[in-house]
């Protein structure tokens, strides 16, 4: 967590605090860092769509092109659909957003 919470003056030791940040010190010359664990979501895209983008080649090549995060957005809002019409309706929506570049949530962004 990199921070120390004191609630009262009696907690504070300077001695251990010295010793704390000179080590901090010493590990960034060093070069030490501690670096997040970060675990990427593994993409699952459904079988509409991925049928959809077998025999659209601009279509896979434009989904391709999108981050992971958006990829993933379009992947989701497929997937959480319970009929099979619905998840028909959201691809047909979709497509062209996709052709175009577009991120399903990007007209919210910078509003």
């Amino acid at each position: 967590m990199l921070q120390w919470r004191f609630y009262t003056l009696e907690e504070i030791n300077t001695e251990l605090i010295k010793t704390y940040v000179l080590e901090a010190i010493e590990n960034v010359k060093i070069g030490k860092e501690i670096k997040p664990n970060r675990i990427k979501k593994e993409l699952i895209i459904p079988v509409e769509f991925a049928s959809e983008l077998s025999s659209n080649k601009e279509l896979k090549k434009q989904f391709e092109s999108l981050t992971n995060g958006k990829q993933r957005e379009y992947a989701d809002y497929i997937s959480e659909a319970k009929r099979a019409t619905t998840k028909l309706k959201r691809l047909e929506k979709i497509i062209p957003m996709i052709i175009s570049g577009v991120g399903l949530h990007d007209k919210y962004k910078n509003c």
